[in-house]
């Protein structure tokens, strides 16, 4: 997973991070081959006492394959709450697309965490038990 993520463009590591939510449990991985091919971390309650998918990495080779469509599909399908939120950069135009696609809403976006590059939070309504 670091490997993977390490080809993230934020160009910083996330090592300790990830360590720590794979060690709590709040981590899905999707394996192609035996090989990981995409991850998903998801925060259980942490957003306003909603869940929060708080990283999404696929492969560069594997995008546009489904991969990451799967991994917010399982994050929904196995969430603790009837909504889920997550954030993008503005200039990730890839993920906007795969939110938008997947019929997340916008919700708004905040300024101040990565200068220049505004946050958009999106959510999706979750259906439990239907």
């Amino acid at each position: 997973m670091i490997a993977l993520d390490s080809i993230s463009p934020l160009g910083h590591s996330r090592a300790e991070l990830l360590t720590t939510r794979v060690e709590s449990g709040e981590v899905l991985i999707f394996e192609s081959d035996a090989r990981l091919t995409g991850f998903v971390v998801v925060r259980a309650r942490s957003f306003f006492g909603l869940d929060f998918v708080e990283l999404l990495s696929v492969a560069p080779d594997d995008r546009r394959r489904g991969v990451g469509s799967f991994l917010l599909d399982e994050a929904l399908s196995q969430s603790s709450t009837d909504r889920v939120f997550t954030s993008t950069n503005q200039s990730n135009t890839p993920m906007i697309g795969l939110l938008e696609d997947a019929t997340w809403l916008f919700s708004g976006q905040l300024e101040g965490i990565d200068e220049g590059d505004p946050e958009f939070v999106y959510y999706k309504n979750v259906r439990h038990g239907a």
